[in-house]
Formats: C-alpha cells, sequence, structure tokens
C-alpha cells in the first residue's frame, strides 16, 4: 500500500511538473478540432494564443506569442462567448492535446463540442398594441421586413442578425413617417428544445412631417441651388430615405467638402421637424499631380486643374495632361454641369488630344465627348453620349498593313456610345464581398456612315466571396464582340481587343495574346474572352499574399471563341495597402503551354 502512494505521488508529481514546463514555451502550431468551417475564423479571431511563423517574427516583426494556462483559459471563455452570441449555448470543451518537440515548441490541438444551435421557432410583430405589421406598414416597406429579416423561422439565432433585424424594422417605419417608433421585443430560449420566439412590439409614436430647410454656409453657390436639390417638400410625410438622397443630391454638384443633412429631432414638436443644411464649400481653384513607374507604362506623370463654378454657380472646369509609355501625350479640357434636368445626373462636354503607343499600333487622335451621366443609385451609374474622333494610324509603326482603311492612314470615327456599372462590391478599393456588373457598348457610324459602321460590345463581371477573416476568392469573366455591319472586314486597330498583360491574363506580357503579323506583333481581333480566379490572404493589417489563375485568348473574327484555343497562366504575388488601394507585384507565367517565360508586373491596386 505504501509502494502505491509513493508511486502515485512520484505520476502527479510528474504530471505536474510536466504542466509547469509546458508554461512559457513558444507555439508552434494550433489545430481546431470539432469546429465548423463557419466559425474557424470566429475562433482563431478570439484566441490570443497563436503560432509564430519565422516569416512573422522576421519580416512582420511580431512578437512571439507564449503558452500560458491563463492565456489558455482566457482564450476559452472568449470562445464559449462567441459561440452563445451565434446561438451555441451548449458549447463544451474537451481536455486540449498539449505536445512539446525537440525544440522546446508547443503544438496545441482543442477539441470543440458545439452541440446544436438555438433554431428560431416563432416570430411575431405587435403594433401599438392592437395592429400587426402587414395591416401597419405599406407593401414595400412590408416586403423589407419579410425578405430582409436574417432571423426567420428555423434560421440559427445570433446577437448580431436580432440588432440587425431591431434596426431593420425601425427603418421601415422611419421611412413611413414615424422617426420616433421604439422597437421593444420580448425573447423566450427553450434551452431544451433549442428554440427561440421573438415578439417584436412596436410603438410607432406620433406621425411626423418634413418642415422648412434651412441653410448654412455657403458663400457662392446660393441657397436656392442647393435647395432645388431636396428630395422632398415641406410638409411631405417624414422619411429618413429621403434625407439620405437629399444629401447625395447635394454632394452630386461637387461644389463641398461637407454638406450635412440633418432634423432638429425635437419631442416638443407636435408634427413637423425642420431641416437644417450645414455646408462647408471646396476652394474655387484646385490641382493634384502624380508620378509613378509601372513595368507596361513605364515612367507616368499627370497634373490636373480644377476650376469650380464656371460659367454657371455649379459648373467645374478641368484642365488634364498626362505622359506615359502607353500614353505618350493626353491632353483634355472638360467641362461639367451637374443637375442638368434632375438633381443626379451630369452633363460633361469635353475636347481631347491623344496618342497611343500599343505593342500593336500606335495612333495620335483628337476629338470630343458629349455625355450625360446618370446615377441611379450609389450602385448603379450609367452613361450616355456621342464621341467623334479624327484618328492618324502611324503605318510605319503599325503592326499590319490590313489596319489602313482604304488605303489611307487617316480615318474618321463617330457614334454612340452607352455605359454602364452595377456595382454592389465593398469596400470600394479593395473589396471582400460583393460583386460588380460593367457594361460598354459604342456603335460607330452615326452622322457619318459612309466610314465604319460597327458595334463593339465589352461585358465584365467580378464577384468577390469571403470565404473567412482575411482570405479572399476573387473572380472575373470578361467577353467583348466587335462586329463590322456592312460586310466590309476592316476594324480600326485601336477598337479591336487585345489580351495578355497586368489587369488580363498575366502570363504574358501585355497585348501579347493573339492574333499576330509575320513579324510577330499583335494585332488584335475582334472576340475576347478571358477570365480569372484569385486567392488572397491578408498576412497582417497591410499585407495581402495572391494566388492566380488567368486564361483568355483572342480571335480574328466576330463571334470566333474557340475554347481549345483558350491559354492558360498561374501565379503568385503580394500586394502592401496603401490609402490610395493596394500596391504590389505579381508573378506569372503559362502552364499547359509551350511558352515558359515568367512575367512580372507592378500595379497599383488589385488586378481586377
Amino acid at each position: 500500500m505504501q509502494i502505491l502512494k509513493i508511486f502515485l505521488y512520484i505520476f502527479f508529481s510528474f504530471i505536474t511538473l510536466i504542466g509547469f514546463a509546458q508554461e512559457n514555451l513558444q507555439i508552434k502550431r494550433i489545430k481546431l478540432k470539432g469546429e465548423s468551417a463557419v466559425f474557424n475564423s470566429m475562433v482563431k479571431e478570439s484566441m490570443t494564443l497563436e503560432s509564430t511563423s519565422w516569416f512573422k517574427r522576421k519580416i512582420l516583426k511580431k512578437d512571439a506569442v507564449l503558452y500560458t494556462k491563463k492565456l489558455y483559459n482566457d482564450d476559452i471563455r472568449r470562445i464559449k462567448q462567441q459561440y452563445q452570441k451565434n446561438g451555441y449555448l451548449n458549447i463544451s470543451f474537451e481536455n486540449p492535446k498539449l505536445t512539446v518537440n525537440k525544440k522546446q515548441k508547443i503544438k496545441i490541438t482543442l477539441f470543440i463540442n458545439e452541440g446544436e444551435p438555438v433554431e428560431v421557432s416563432e416570430v411575431s410583430y405587435l403594433v401599438d398594441s392592437v395592429r400587426t405589421i402587414e395591416v401597419t406598414l405599406p407593401p414595400r416597406e412590408k416586403r423589407n421586413v419579410i425578405l430582409q429579416s436574417q432571423l426567420t423561422i428555423s434560421k440559427t439565432f445570433s446577437d448580431e442578425a436580432f440588432f440587425n433585424d431591431q434596426s431593420l424594422i425601425a427603418d421601415q417605419f422611419n421611412n413611413i413617417g414615424y422617426p420616433f417608433a421604439l422597437i421593444n421585443y420580448d425573447l423566450s430560449v427553450d434551452t431544451l428544445l433549442n428554440t427561440a420566439q421573438i415578439k417584436w412590439f412596436i410603438d410607432k409614436g406620433r406621425l411626423v412631417h418634413f418642415g422648412e430647410t434651412s441653410v448654412a454656409g455657403n458663400e457662392k453657390v446660393p441657397a436656392k441651388i442647393i435647395l432645388k436639390q431636396l428630395a422632398y417638400k415641406p410638409g411631405d410625410i417624414w422619411s429618413n430615405k429621403k434625407l439620405d438622397r437629399t444629401q447625395q443630391h447635394i454632394y452630386n454638384q461637387g461644389m463641398y467638402r461637407v454638406a450635412s443633412v440633418k432634423a432638429q429631432l425635437n419631442n416638443n414638436t407636435l408634427d413637423t421637424l425642420p431641416i437644417y443644411i450645414q455646408i462647408k464649400e471646396a476652394p474655387r481653384w484646385t490641382t493634384r499631380f502624380g508620378a509613378g513607374y509601372g513595368r507596361e507604362d513605364k515612367f507616368r506623370a499627370f497634373a490636373e486643374l480644377q476650376l469650380l463654378g464656371f460659367l454657371t454657380k455649379t459648373g467645374r472646369l478641368n484642365l488634364y495632361g498626362k505622359h506615359s509609355g502607353l500614353e505618350p501625350y493626353n491632353f483634355y479640357l472638360r467641362f461639367s454641369q451637374p443637375s442638368v434636368f434632375w438633381p443626379v445626373n451630369t452633363l460633361s462636354l469635353y475636347p481631347y488630344v491623344r496618342s497611343e503607343n500599343e505593342p500593336g499600333y500606335l495612333v495620335r487622335k483628337y476629338g470630343f465627348n458629349i455625355s450625360m451621366l446618370q446615377n441611379f443609385s450609389k450602385q448603379l451609374n450609367t452613361s450616355f453620349g456621342y464621341e467623334f474622333e479624327d484618328v492618324y494610324l502611324d503605318t510605319l509603326n503599325n503592326a499590319s498593313v490590313d489596319t489602313v482603311f482604304d488605303g489611307e492612314s487617316y480615318y474618321k470615327k463617330g457614334g454612340i456610345v452607352l455605359g454602364g456599372i452595377f456595382n454592389m462590391a465593398e469596400p470600394l478599393l479593395d473589396p471582400v464581398q460583393g460583386y460588380t456588373i460593367l457594361l460598354n457598348v459604342k456603335t460607330n457610324g452615326l452622322f457619318i456612315e459612309r466610314e465604319l459602321p460597327f458595334y463593339r460590345i465589352l461585358n465584365e463581371y467580378k464577384a468577390y466571396i469571403g470565404l473567412r477573416r482575411g482570405t479572399i476568392l476573387a473572380l472575373k469573366a470578361k467577353i467583348g464582340i466587335l462586329q463590322r455591319t456592312d460586310g466590309n472586314a476592316f476594324i480600326p486597330t485601336d477598337e479591336r481587343f487585345f489580351a495578355g498583360g497586368s489587369n488580363s491574363v498575366r502570363g504574358w506580357a501585355r497585348s501579347e495574346l493573339g492574333p499576330k503579323d509575320e513579324s510577330g506583333r499583335p494585332i488584335g481581333g475582334k472576340s475576347l474572352l478571358e477570365g480569372s480566379a484569385e486567392f488572397r490572404f491578408s498576412v497582417s493589417n497591410k499585407l495581402i499574399l495572391a494566388m492566380f489563375c488567368d486564361f483568355g485568348n483572342v480571335w480574328s473574327d466576330s463571334f470566333s471563341y474557340n475554347l481549345k484555343e483558350i491559354r492558360y497562366a498561374a501565379g503568385t504575388g503580394i500586394r502592401y495597402k496603401t490609402p490610395i488601394g493596394p500596391i504590389g507585384i505579381d508573378f506569372a507565367r503559362p502552364i499547359f503551354d509551350d511558352e515558359t517565360k515568367w512575367q512580372i508586373h507592378f500595379s497599383i491596386g488589385h488586378s481586377f
């Protein structure tokens, strides 16, 4: 018996020593078992303990995190709170597995038992203690509540979704005249059945109308011009949506640094709320300029001078000049007049003179563009206009003799140009979710039908999928078609499609893909197909690593897409986040191809 006691004493002392020995060791790896893929990033974000690689220590200068029992217990508490906020009330943890390697670094395996989540079994709404939401809300607002609510029957409960739904309900009543609506609730959770019943109790408060609007801070722009941008009239039923739209209209004039549109939320007022617009005007004269270097455009520099209040109180005049390897010179003078017919459109007129020095052609052109820009919403922007150009093609530097029109190197173009962007991706400079659709249509020959009748359509789709925090899958697909409408084969070289380069298939140099002449120079084509898939990994707050695969090609004839001739490329890149977007470098080479040369691309911003 005495021997057994001595053995147990020695055993537990040994275990205790191991526990102490594991304290303050550098963490080699942390492995999670039992957690859903959905919560993988959430768990790691909750943890103080993290593995520290050579890259993090030497390059990112991050201190190694040492394992302690206290840090482990704190992490378990935070992870449990995160799970409970997301509807997993019965989460539990098994004892972790701790392994020390020969280099005295510890490997930690956490075992998580999530349990069954709490699901919503009932959602009800009661307005002013007697009415249902179906009777109270107009069809549009009622549909918003039904379609946009995150917690519906059979959905997993989470704190974030709950409070988002509370704000959603408040917004709908706010937009029909009830800015003081109170959204209360009764939340009942059955821990045995893992169900939640949500009862929303809404007190509308009083019906409110817009009062008079006053403007302050304006000096050069008369108040009456600002007041024309209102999306409401005094006496209209209150709507926060109209207030936001008014602010958008005012900013569309482009004359202000600050345009604050606020209501005087005064409970002593019976049924009207006065509106105050505080303006801070932008300087009348502004300049901006910049310089840089890119592998494709070499040294580049630009300068721009802007004058506000030109010709009209809200007219804008911009003088712009640029030089680069791809554009030896580009000058234009643009006049813009916002709010021509209604608040969210802008009339733009600008003449220009420009030279384009592409691998497949060199042209000098001058012309003008007149267009109407229409902002339907923050997401949807469109343009409609007419463009005319005189083009001189440098035949000595051109890649193919068939680009000369009727034996001459000079031709005219003129026609309608349509454009549209529907952007649901956010944030703007470094998207992590959403999608963008771009459409550009150009018809040539209007008013000068004897020369170059053709149409050109280019459509692009970009999507951004957040797989987990810091890991983004970015996708792109682009298709273009160029067609002469009179049976003639000639299409101006500067209108043709080219592929290859930093914003195209990155395994090839700029314009290197597609048809070439006998000397190997690119001549462009009339059919374009491109696509890309790119994984982006944030290794720190500023640094992004990327792995990508691109594909595409250009074909000589219209509607001549041949999938067997698609060319592929793969590569990797590194980007550094800046206030103007990521800057970085990509390395790519062709795959499944006889060509194996690596390409290097410097860029500002992501390739898509």
